[in-house]
């Protein structure tokens, strides 16, 4: 019998869904590997996210709780659908992808946090590598870097203007984050997602094309 430590969390929008990684070195490696998500109403494991060769860290879901982000030492950040597990988008801070043995391992490029920016459409990142990467969901690389050494976490403000990032040291720096107006198109995407799930989405009778895009894939 062991205590699992929760090392970070994150709650989904109205709370339906938690999201978990843990830390605990009585705990076996391929369970560090993992992402466990919640149902809070019924307070049971749903599922759980593999797909990572290292540990997870840090995880945040998008503000329509229709993406998850998850941060790994692994040198990626991984966007999933929390209702189905899927991939749907991975960030690399490392070119090329590592293999998995290196991955694995002290590669230098560990990802140490994950933050959603309020727009739904913007993802930060802090690396070893002494960078804050800010990505688009629908770009593979990143739209803007910054220097940042020794990060440990990052947050943007309620409006999405900022970025606050802290490190191991106590201090905290901030960044005016990468601004664009989010098309009427995404927005509307936003209001359906946080009403319903892929499930519902896929249940819609509108064509293929939109349903790739509510449930973005597109």
């Amino acid at each position: 019998m062991f205590n699992i430590i929760i090392k970070f969390s994150s709650f989904s929008l109205r709370c339906a869904i938690l999201s978990s990684v843990c830390l605990n070195e009585a705990i076996t490696f391929a369970f560090l590997l993992q992402v466990f998500l919640w149902n809070m109403d019924k307070y049971t494991m749903i599922r759980k996210l593999e797909g990572h060769h290292h540990d997870v860290v840090a995880c945040d879901f998008s503000p329509d709780g229709a993406l998850l982000a998850t941060a790994s030492y692994d040198t990626r950040v991984f966007i999933w659908d929390p209702y189905n597990g899927d991939i749907l988008m991975e960030f690399g801070h490392l070119f090329p992808p590592p293999t998995p043995i290196f991955a694995g391992g002290a590669n230098d490029r560990w990802v140490r946090a994950v933050s959603f920016s309020h727009d739904g459409l913007h993802v930060a990142s802090l690396a070893d590598d002494k960078m804050v990467r800010f990505w688009r969901i629908d770009e593979d690389y990143p739209v803007q870097i910054a220097p940042l050494s020794n990060g440990l976490c990052c947050a943007f403000s309620t409006d999405g203007s900022v970025l606050a990032a802290g490190t191991h040291d106590g201090s905290v720096y901030f960044w005016a984050t990468p601004r664009q107006v989010p098309s009427l198109q995404h927005l509307c995407r936003m209001s359906i997602r946080r009403v319903m799930t892929t499930q519902e989405v896929q249940e819609l009778p509108v064509p293929s094309k939109v349903l790739e895009f509510l449930s973005y894939r597109i």
